[in-house]
Protein backbone atom coordinates (compact mmCIF):
# COMPACT_ATOMS: atom_id res chain seq x y z
CA UNK A 1 0.00 0.00 0.00
CA UNK A 2 2.71 2.65 1.19
CA UNK A 3 4.41 1.27 -2.28
CA UNK A 4 1.47 2.19 -4.52
CA UNK A 5 0.61 5.58 -2.58
CA UNK A 6 4.94 6.05 -3.49
CA UNK A 7 4.24 5.17 -7.41
CA UNK A 8 1.28 7.03 -7.32
CA UNK A 9 2.82 10.13 -5.92
CA UNK A 10 5.70 10.08 -8.16
CA UNK A 11 3.75 9.95 -11.34
CA UNK A 12 1.96 13.29 -10.23
CA UNK A 13 5.97 14.57 -9.85
CA UNK A 14 6.69 13.59 -12.93
CA UNK A 15 3.45 14.71 -14.78
CA UNK A 16 3.61 17.87 -12.75
CA UNK A 17 7.53 18.48 -14.22
CA UNK A 18 6.31 17.75 -17.40
CA UNK A 19 3.52 19.87 -17.71
CA UNK A 20 5.74 23.12 -16.03
CA UNK A 21 8.52 22.21 -18.58
CA UNK A 22 6.19 22.62 -21.11
CA UNK A 23 4.51 26.27 -19.77
CA UNK A 24 7.99 27.26 -19.65
CA UNK A 25 8.92 26.32 -22.97
CA UNK A 26 6.05 27.99 -24.70
CA UNK A 27 6.77 30.78 -22.60
CA UNK A 28 10.02 31.39 -23.78
CA UNK A 29 9.08 30.79 -27.49
CA UNK A 30 6.40 33.36 -27.05
CA UNK A 31 8.88 35.75 -25.56
CA UNK A 32 11.87 35.02 -27.83
CA UNK A 33 10.51 33.67 -31.07
CA UNK A 34 13.53 31.94 -33.23
CA UNK A 35 13.51 34.53 -35.51
CA UNK A 36 13.67 37.14 -32.67
CA UNK A 37 11.45 39.09 -31.22
CA UNK A 38 10.43 41.02 -34.43
CA UNK A 39 9.56 39.52 -37.59
CA UNK A 40 12.15 41.39 -40.25
CA UNK A 41 9.70 41.57 -43.75
CA UNK A 42 11.53 42.47 -46.78
CA UNK A 43 9.96 44.49 -49.16
CA UNK A 44 12.38 45.06 -51.65
CA UNK A 45 15.02 42.37 -53.04
CA UNK A 46 18.25 44.55 -53.85
CA UNK A 47 21.48 44.37 -53.14
CA UNK A 48 20.78 45.78 -49.80
CA UNK A 49 17.62 44.19 -48.55
CA UNK A 50 15.60 47.53 -46.81
CA UNK A 51 12.97 45.73 -44.26
CA UNK A 52 10.21 47.32 -42.40
CA UNK A 53 10.29 46.06 -38.76
CA UNK A 54 6.54 44.70 -37.52
CA UNK A 55 6.33 43.79 -33.86
CA UNK A 56 5.11 40.73 -32.89
CA UNK A 57 1.83 40.12 -32.07
CA UNK A 58 2.11 37.76 -28.95
CA UNK A 59 4.46 40.29 -27.74
CA UNK A 60 2.70 43.97 -28.53
CA UNK A 61 1.74 45.64 -25.16
CA UNK A 62 -1.95 45.89 -24.66
CA UNK A 63 -4.15 49.21 -24.36
CA UNK A 64 -3.53 51.30 -21.16
CA UNK A 65 -5.60 49.79 -18.29
CA UNK A 66 -7.44 52.90 -18.28
CA UNK A 67 -9.32 52.14 -21.14
CA UNK A 68 -10.88 49.05 -19.71
CA UNK A 69 -12.04 46.02 -21.28
CA UNK A 70 -15.12 46.12 -22.74
CA UNK A 71 -16.00 45.27 -26.28
CA UNK A 72 -18.82 46.38 -28.57
CA UNK A 73 -21.23 44.34 -30.44
CA UNK A 74 -20.90 46.33 -33.33
CA UNK A 75 -17.79 46.20 -35.16
CA UNK A 76 -18.23 49.71 -36.32
CA UNK A 77 -18.11 51.04 -33.02
CA UNK A 78 -15.70 48.87 -31.52
CA UNK A 79 -13.44 50.43 -34.49
CA UNK A 80 -14.18 53.27 -34.01
CA UNK A 81 -14.67 53.96 -30.50
CA UNK A 82 -13.17 51.42 -28.69
CA UNK A 83 -9.88 49.83 -27.65
CA UNK A 84 -9.24 48.42 -31.26
CA UNK A 85 -9.31 51.41 -32.87
CA UNK A 86 -6.12 51.99 -30.30
CA UNK A 87 -5.28 48.37 -31.42
CA UNK A 88 -5.22 48.78 -35.37
CA UNK A 89 -2.95 52.09 -34.93
CA UNK A 90 -0.04 50.09 -32.80
CA UNK A 91 -0.01 47.17 -35.46
CA UNK A 92 0.38 49.58 -38.56
CA UNK A 93 3.96 50.43 -37.35
CA UNK A 94 6.16 51.52 -40.39
CA UNK A 95 9.75 52.11 -40.28
CA UNK A 96 10.79 54.76 -43.39
CA UNK A 97 14.50 54.56 -43.11
CA UNK A 98 17.26 52.16 -44.58
CA UNK A 99 19.54 49.92 -42.60
CA UNK A 100 22.11 51.91 -43.14
CA UNK A 101 20.48 54.99 -41.34
CA UNK A 102 21.41 55.72 -37.83
CA UNK A 103 17.96 55.79 -36.54
CA UNK A 104 14.36 54.75 -38.02
CA UNK A 105 11.67 57.21 -37.92
CA UNK A 106 8.65 55.44 -37.64
CA UNK A 107 5.23 56.22 -38.51
CA UNK A 108 1.74 54.85 -37.62
CA UNK A 109 -1.22 55.46 -39.75
CA UNK A 110 -4.73 55.05 -39.56
CA UNK A 111 -7.73 53.72 -42.00
CA UNK A 112 -10.15 56.88 -41.79
CA UNK A 113 -13.86 56.84 -42.74
CA UNK A 114 -13.25 58.42 -46.22
CA UNK A 115 -10.31 55.92 -47.31
CA UNK A 116 -7.80 57.89 -46.69
CA UNK A 117 -4.47 57.37 -44.01
CA UNK A 118 -3.95 59.66 -40.81
CA UNK A 119 -0.65 59.41 -39.20
CA UNK A 120 1.87 60.26 -36.73
CA UNK A 121 5.37 59.72 -36.56
CA UNK A 122 8.56 59.70 -33.78
CA UNK A 123 11.71 60.47 -34.75
CA UNK A 124 14.78 59.19 -32.44
CA UNK A 125 17.25 61.36 -31.78
CA UNK A 126 17.24 64.72 -34.23
CA UNK A 127 19.38 67.34 -33.79
CA UNK A 128 17.74 70.83 -33.15
CA UNK A 129 19.61 73.51 -35.15
CA UNK A 130 19.20 76.63 -33.32
CA UNK A 131 20.11 79.24 -36.73
CA UNK A 132 17.41 77.95 -38.81
CA UNK A 133 14.95 76.31 -36.00
CA UNK A 134 14.50 73.04 -37.18
CA UNK A 135 15.03 69.25 -36.32
CA UNK A 136 16.97 67.32 -38.36
CA UNK A 137 16.63 63.31 -38.63
CA UNK A 138 19.69 60.91 -39.47
CA UNK A 139 17.51 58.60 -41.82
CA UNK A 140 18.21 57.60 -45.35
CA UNK A 141 14.51 57.34 -46.65
CA UNK A 142 13.50 53.76 -48.16
CA UNK A 143 10.78 52.71 -50.80
CA UNK A 144 8.01 51.16 -49.62
CA UNK A 145 7.28 47.83 -50.79
CA UNK A 146 4.70 46.91 -52.99
CA UNK A 147 2.44 45.23 -50.48
CA UNK A 148 3.17 49.02 -48.37
CA UNK A 149 1.88 50.85 -51.06
CA UNK A 150 -1.03 48.48 -52.18
CA UNK A 151 -2.35 48.93 -48.73
CA UNK A 152 -2.24 52.71 -48.72
CA UNK A 153 1.00 52.97 -46.60
CA UNK A 154 2.53 56.63 -47.37
CA UNK A 155 5.37 57.55 -48.22
CA UNK A 156 6.70 60.43 -45.76
CA UNK A 157 6.28 63.07 -48.48
CA UNK A 158 2.70 61.89 -48.69
CA UNK A 159 1.70 62.63 -45.26
CA UNK A 160 -1.14 64.36 -44.95
CA UNK A 161 -2.38 68.54 -44.11
CA UNK A 162 -4.93 69.40 -42.62
CA UNK A 163 -6.98 72.70 -42.45
CA UNK A 164 -5.60 75.92 -40.66
CA UNK A 165 -2.49 74.46 -41.78
CA UNK A 166 -1.94 71.43 -39.50
CA UNK A 167 -0.97 68.15 -39.59
CA UNK A 168 1.88 66.01 -40.38
CA UNK A 169 3.15 67.12 -43.40
CA UNK A 170 2.95 70.73 -42.48
CA UNK A 171 5.07 69.70 -39.43
CA UNK A 172 7.72 68.17 -41.85
CA UNK A 173 8.00 70.83 -44.10
CA UNK A 174 8.40 73.71 -42.11
CA UNK A 175 9.99 72.00 -38.97
CA UNK A 176 11.96 69.03 -39.65
CA UNK A 177 14.83 68.04 -42.05
CA UNK A 178 15.69 64.56 -42.77
CA UNK A 179 19.11 63.79 -43.25
CA UNK A 180 21.27 60.52 -44.32
CA UNK A 181 24.80 61.79 -43.39
CA UNK A 182 23.79 62.78 -39.46
CA UNK A 183 25.33 59.85 -37.33
CA UNK A 184 23.78 60.99 -33.81
CA UNK A 185 23.62 59.20 -30.09
CA UNK A 186 20.27 57.43 -28.21
CA UNK A 187 18.40 60.44 -26.32
CA UNK A 188 15.91 59.76 -23.10
CA UNK A 189 14.68 63.43 -24.18
CA UNK A 190 10.79 63.55 -26.02
CA UNK A 191 9.63 66.50 -27.99
CA UNK A 192 6.09 66.89 -28.73
CA UNK A 193 5.60 69.45 -31.73
CA UNK A 194 2.12 70.57 -31.92
CA UNK A 195 0.63 73.09 -34.41
CA UNK A 196 -2.28 74.60 -33.46
CA UNK A 197 -5.92 75.06 -35.29
CA UNK A 198 -6.90 77.82 -33.33
CA UNK A 199 -6.76 78.57 -29.13
CA UNK A 200 -10.18 79.28 -28.17
CA UNK A 201 -13.03 76.88 -29.79
CA UNK A 202 -13.51 74.30 -27.71
CA UNK A 203 -14.12 71.65 -30.45
CA UNK A 204 -11.02 72.18 -31.81
CA UNK A 205 -8.69 72.43 -29.40
CA UNK A 206 -9.87 69.49 -27.24
CA UNK A 207 -10.19 67.29 -30.40
CA UNK A 208 -6.37 68.35 -31.11
CA UNK A 209 -5.47 67.62 -26.91
CA UNK A 210 -7.41 64.68 -27.34
CA UNK A 211 -5.65 63.26 -30.40
CA UNK A 212 -1.90 63.63 -28.93
CA UNK A 213 -3.56 62.05 -26.14
CA UNK A 214 -4.31 58.42 -27.78
CA UNK A 215 -0.41 59.05 -29.68
CA UNK A 216 1.19 58.60 -26.36
CA UNK A 217 -0.87 55.81 -25.72
CA UNK A 218 -0.23 54.27 -28.90
CA UNK A 219 3.62 54.27 -28.26
CA UNK A 220 3.30 52.82 -24.86
CA UNK A 221 1.96 49.96 -26.48
CA UNK A 222 4.00 49.85 -28.82
CA UNK A 223 7.41 48.28 -28.83
CA UNK A 224 10.67 50.13 -30.47
CA UNK A 225 12.52 47.42 -32.40
CA UNK A 226 15.87 49.58 -31.79
CA UNK A 227 15.33 48.78 -27.88
CA UNK A 228 12.60 45.97 -27.52
CA UNK A 229 10.74 48.45 -24.79
CA UNK A 230 8.13 50.73 -25.58
CA UNK A 231 8.50 53.68 -27.42
CA UNK A 232 7.06 55.84 -24.61
CA UNK A 233 6.81 54.86 -20.73
CA UNK A 234 5.03 56.85 -18.12
CA UNK A 235 8.36 57.28 -16.39
CA UNK A 236 9.54 59.26 -19.89
CA UNK A 237 7.21 62.60 -19.28
CA UNK A 238 9.83 63.91 -16.76
CA UNK A 239 12.00 63.74 -19.83
CA UNK A 240 9.08 65.51 -22.29
CA UNK A 241 8.45 68.85 -23.36
CA UNK A 242 5.53 70.11 -25.66
CA UNK A 243 6.48 72.55 -28.15
CA UNK A 244 3.87 74.84 -29.82
CA UNK A 245 4.62 75.93 -33.26
CA UNK A 246 2.53 78.26 -34.28
CA UNK A 247 1.76 81.51 -32.80
CA UNK A 248 -1.26 82.03 -31.69
CA UNK A 249 -2.47 83.15 -27.70
CA UNK A 250 -2.60 80.50 -25.52
CA UNK A 251 -6.02 80.39 -24.46
CA UNK A 252 -8.12 78.88 -22.03
CA UNK A 253 -7.14 75.22 -23.23
CA UNK A 254 -3.77 75.79 -22.94
CA UNK A 255 -2.87 74.33 -19.59
CA UNK A 256 -3.55 71.27 -20.74
CA UNK A 257 -0.49 70.91 -22.72
CA UNK A 258 0.76 70.11 -19.43
CA UNK A 259 -0.73 66.90 -18.94
CA UNK A 260 2.13 65.27 -21.64
CA UNK A 261 4.88 66.42 -19.94
CA UNK A 262 6.57 67.63 -16.14
CA UNK A 263 7.77 70.37 -17.72
CA UNK A 264 5.96 73.49 -18.92
CA UNK A 265 4.89 73.73 -22.89
CA UNK A 266 7.10 76.17 -24.42
CA UNK A 267 7.54 78.00 -27.66
CA UNK A 268 9.63 77.27 -30.53
CA UNK A 269 11.71 80.73 -29.83
CA UNK A 270 11.63 79.73 -25.76
CA UNK A 271 13.91 76.11 -26.43
CA UNK A 272 16.94 76.27 -24.22
CA UNK A 273 20.25 77.33 -26.24
CA UNK A 274 21.57 74.00 -25.15
CA UNK A 275 18.79 71.39 -26.88
CA UNK A 276 20.63 68.87 -28.85
CA UNK A 277 19.27 65.46 -28.88
CA UNK A 278 15.03 64.98 -28.87
CA UNK A 279 13.24 62.15 -29.53
CA UNK A 280 10.33 64.37 -31.85
CA UNK A 281 7.12 63.21 -31.91
CA UNK A 282 4.34 64.39 -34.68
CA UNK A 283 1.14 63.60 -33.12
CA UNK A 284 -2.78 62.64 -34.36
CA UNK A 285 -4.03 65.56 -36.04
CA UNK A 286 -7.32 67.06 -34.43
CA UNK A 287 -9.26 66.72 -37.62
CA UNK A 288 -8.42 62.86 -37.53
CA UNK A 289 -10.16 62.16 -34.01
CA UNK A 290 -12.71 59.57 -34.73
CA UNK A 291 -15.35 61.66 -33.58
CA UNK A 292 -14.83 64.10 -36.29
CA UNK A 293 -15.22 61.87 -39.04
CA UNK A 294 -18.80 61.17 -39.68
CA UNK A 295 -20.34 63.79 -37.97
CA UNK A 296 -23.27 64.31 -40.73
CA UNK A 297 -24.54 61.15 -39.89
CA UNK A 298 -26.33 59.62 -37.23
CA UNK A 299 -24.79 56.11 -35.69
CA UNK A 300 -25.95 53.81 -32.43
CA UNK A 301 -23.16 53.68 -30.30
CA UNK A 302 -23.64 54.23 -27.25
CA UNK A 303 -20.51 54.11 -25.35
CA UNK A 304 -16.55 55.16 -26.22
CA UNK A 305 -13.80 53.98 -23.78
CA UNK A 306 -11.63 56.80 -26.14
CA UNK A 307 -14.11 59.36 -25.17
CA UNK A 308 -14.86 58.46 -21.63
CA UNK A 309 -10.94 57.72 -20.78
CA UNK A 310 -10.42 61.50 -22.38
CA UNK A 311 -13.35 62.70 -20.03
CA UNK A 312 -12.41 61.37 -17.14
CA UNK A 313 -8.49 62.38 -17.49
CA UNK A 314 -9.38 65.94 -18.14
CA UNK A 315 -11.39 65.70 -14.68
CA UNK A 316 -9.14 63.62 -12.79
CA UNK A 317 -6.53 66.85 -13.65
CA UNK A 318 -8.69 69.23 -12.34
CA UNK A 319 -9.59 67.15 -9.29
CA UNK A 320 -13.46 66.94 -10.38
CA UNK A 321 -15.20 63.69 -9.14
CA UNK A 322 -16.97 62.34 -12.14
CA UNK A 323 -19.26 59.87 -10.12
CA UNK A 324 -21.38 61.89 -7.31
CA UNK A 325 -25.06 62.48 -8.13
CA UNK A 326 -26.30 65.73 -7.87
CA UNK A 327 -29.03 66.91 -5.46
CA UNK A 328 -31.05 69.77 -5.11
CA UNK A 329 -32.55 71.83 -7.63
CA UNK A 330 -32.16 70.71 -11.42
CA UNK A 331 -29.68 73.27 -12.80
CA UNK A 332 -30.03 74.18 -16.56
CA UNK A 333 -27.68 75.88 -18.76
CA UNK A 334 -27.98 77.95 -21.33
CA UNK A 335 -24.82 78.71 -23.53
CA UNK A 336 -24.60 82.74 -24.04
CA UNK A 337 -22.95 82.67 -27.65
CA UNK A 338 -21.64 85.67 -28.92
CA UNK A 339 -22.54 85.47 -32.43
CA UNK A 340 -25.69 82.99 -33.55
CA UNK A 341 -27.70 83.56 -30.61
CA UNK A 342 -31.53 82.76 -30.10
CA UNK A 343 -33.56 85.89 -30.93
CA UNK A 344 -35.38 86.87 -27.37
CA UNK A 345 -33.12 84.34 -25.62
CA UNK A 346 -33.28 86.65 -22.53
CA UNK A 347 -37.25 87.02 -21.97
CA UNK A 348 -37.42 83.23 -22.88
CA UNK A 349 -34.93 82.24 -20.04
CA UNK A 350 -36.86 84.82 -17.35
CA UNK A 351 -40.17 83.24 -18.54
CA UNK A 352 -38.56 79.25 -17.91
CA UNK A 353 -37.65 80.42 -14.62
CA UNK A 354 -41.03 81.32 -14.08
CA UNK A 355 -42.53 78.10 -15.03
CA UNK A 356 -39.68 75.85 -13.16
CA UNK A 357 -39.30 77.27 -9.95
CA UNK A 358 -37.04 73.86 -8.66
CA UNK A 359 -35.17 74.27 -12.02
CA UNK A 360 -31.72 76.78 -11.51
CA UNK A 361 -31.54 78.69 -15.00
CA UNK A 362 -28.50 79.89 -15.88
CA UNK A 363 -27.03 81.29 -19.10
CA UNK A 364 -23.01 81.16 -19.28
CA UNK A 365 -21.03 82.84 -22.03
CA UNK A 366 -17.67 79.73 -21.69
CA UNK A 367 -15.72 82.35 -23.77
CA UNK A 368 -12.57 83.69 -21.93
CA UNK A 369 -13.71 81.83 -18.60
CA UNK A 370 -10.41 79.71 -17.22
CA UNK A 371 -11.04 75.90 -18.09
CA UNK A 372 -11.07 75.07 -14.93
CA UNK A 373 -14.05 77.32 -14.28
CA UNK A 374 -15.85 76.10 -17.45
CA UNK A 375 -15.88 72.53 -16.00
CA UNK A 376 -17.01 73.29 -12.44
CA UNK A 377 -20.18 75.19 -14.34
CA UNK A 378 -20.38 71.85 -16.53
CA UNK A 379 -19.81 69.43 -13.96
CA UNK A 380 -22.84 71.09 -11.63
CA UNK A 381 -25.25 71.14 -15.08
CA UNK A 382 -28.22 68.50 -15.91
CA UNK A 383 -28.88 70.25 -18.57
CA UNK A 384 -26.96 71.70 -21.48
CA UNK A 385 -28.56 74.07 -23.98
CA UNK A 386 -27.46 76.10 -26.95
CA UNK A 387 -27.62 77.29 -30.58
CA UNK A 388 -25.31 74.94 -32.64
CA UNK A 389 -21.73 75.82 -31.61
CA UNK A 390 -18.99 74.31 -30.15
CA UNK A 391 -19.70 75.57 -26.72
CA UNK A 392 -22.06 71.75 -27.05
CA UNK A 393 -18.49 70.14 -26.63
CA UNK A 394 -18.99 70.54 -22.87
CA UNK A 395 -21.47 67.84 -23.30
CA UNK A 396 -18.36 65.47 -23.14
CA UNK A 397 -17.72 66.55 -19.19
CA UNK A 398 -21.55 66.40 -18.74
CA UNK A 399 -22.47 63.88 -15.57
CA UNK A 400 -23.47 60.56 -17.24
CA UNK A 401 -27.36 60.93 -18.11
CA UNK A 402 -27.24 64.92 -18.24
CA UNK A 403 -29.41 65.75 -21.16
CA UNK A 404 -28.18 67.69 -24.20
CA UNK A 405 -30.60 69.98 -26.21
CA UNK A 406 -29.52 71.83 -29.10
CA UNK A 407 -31.02 74.49 -31.50
CA UNK A 408 -29.69 73.84 -34.90
CA UNK A 409 -29.93 76.17 -37.68
CA UNK A 410 -32.90 75.85 -40.04
CA UNK A 411 -31.22 73.94 -43.20
CA UNK A 412 -28.58 72.16 -40.94
CA UNK A 413 -28.02 69.00 -40.19
CA UNK A 414 -25.30 68.25 -38.43
CA UNK A 415 -24.80 64.99 -36.35
CA UNK A 416 -21.58 65.18 -34.22
CA UNK A 417 -23.49 66.43 -30.97
CA UNK A 418 -26.15 63.65 -30.95
CA UNK A 419 -23.32 61.35 -31.33
CA UNK A 420 -21.52 62.90 -28.81
CA UNK A 421 -24.21 62.58 -26.49
CA UNK A 422 -25.17 58.72 -27.44
CA UNK A 423 -21.44 57.74 -26.20
CA UNK A 424 -21.50 59.51 -22.86
CA UNK A 425 -25.28 58.17 -22.07
CA UNK A 426 -26.68 61.55 -22.25
CA UNK A 427 -30.33 62.20 -22.98
CA UNK A 428 -29.90 63.92 -26.59
CA UNK A 429 -32.59 66.20 -28.04
CA UNK A 430 -33.32 68.61 -30.78
CA UNK A 431 -35.24 71.34 -32.99
CA UNK A 432 -34.44 73.24 -36.26
CA UNK A 433 -35.16 76.99 -35.95
CA UNK A 434 -37.56 78.51 -37.96
CA UNK A 435 -37.40 79.39 -41.25
CA UNK A 436 -35.93 83.00 -41.81
CA UNK A 437 -38.49 85.22 -43.61
CA UNK A 438 -37.79 85.55 -47.19
CA UNK A 439 -36.89 89.47 -47.84
CA UNK A 440 -35.65 89.15 -51.07
CA UNK A 441 -31.91 89.91 -49.81
CA UNK A 442 -29.35 87.11 -50.30
CA UNK A 443 -29.15 84.43 -47.67
CA UNK A 444 -25.90 84.86 -45.32
CA UNK A 445 -24.04 81.90 -44.00
CA UNK A 446 -25.84 80.12 -41.16
CA UNK A 447 -22.50 80.42 -39.11
CA UNK A 448 -23.69 84.14 -38.54
CA UNK A 449 -27.53 84.36 -38.49
CA UNK A 450 -29.44 84.70 -35.39
CA UNK A 451 -31.67 81.73 -35.35
CA UNK A 452 -35.55 82.30 -34.35
CA UNK A 453 -37.75 79.77 -32.44
CA UNK A 454 -41.35 80.40 -32.07
CA UNK A 455 -41.94 80.88 -28.12
CA UNK A 456 -43.96 77.81 -27.92
CA UNK A 457 -41.70 75.46 -29.97
CA UNK A 458 -38.79 76.60 -27.47
CA UNK A 459 -40.89 75.73 -24.30
CA UNK A 460 -42.24 72.47 -25.49
CA UNK A 461 -38.10 71.51 -25.80
CA UNK A 462 -37.69 72.59 -22.04
CA UNK A 463 -40.49 70.60 -21.04
CA UNK A 464 -39.18 67.67 -22.09
CA UNK A 465 -35.45 68.05 -21.24
CA UNK A 466 -36.59 69.18 -17.74
CA UNK A 467 -39.14 66.82 -16.94
CA UNK A 468 -36.58 63.47 -18.13
CA UNK A 469 -34.81 64.38 -15.38
CA UNK A 470 -37.31 65.07 -12.72
CA UNK A 471 -36.05 61.72 -11.11
CA UNK A 472 -32.27 61.80 -11.88
CA UNK A 473 -29.66 61.34 -9.35
CA UNK A 474 -31.19 62.20 -5.46
CA UNK A 475 -34.08 63.54 -7.64
CA UNK A 476 -37.56 62.24 -6.79
CA UNK A 477 -40.03 64.78 -8.06
CA UNK A 478 -43.94 64.20 -10.21
CA UNK A 479 -43.97 65.15 -14.04
CA UNK A 480 -47.47 66.39 -13.44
Amino acid sequence: MWFSHLRRNREIIVLSVTGLLFILTTFVRLILPLDGPFHKVFIDQSTTPQYTVIPNPSIALEVPPEYGSELYNSPFCNDRYGRQYLERIRDSMTGYCTTRSSENLTCFHSQNFSGGKDSFCIGPSAVFNTSNQKFKLGCELRELGEGERSSGIPGIKDLRSYWYGTGPRVIFDKFIEIDSNIVTQPTKNFTILIKREGESNPWHCLMEIWSTMMTMDILRMAINPATNAPFFGLEDTKNTQVVILDSRDDGPFFELWKFFAKRPPLRMDQLPADTTLENIIVPLPGASNPIWQGDWEVHSCSHSALLRTFSHRVLDLYQLDSNTPHSGDLVLTFIDRRSRRLINQEAYLESLQMRYPQVKVQAVDFEGMPLSEQLKVIRSTDILVGVHGAGLTHGIFLQEGSAMVEILPHDLNYKGFHNIAGLQGHLYLSVHADKPPEDGTPRQDWHWIDVLLEESRFFDLMEVAVKALYNKGFRSLDVS
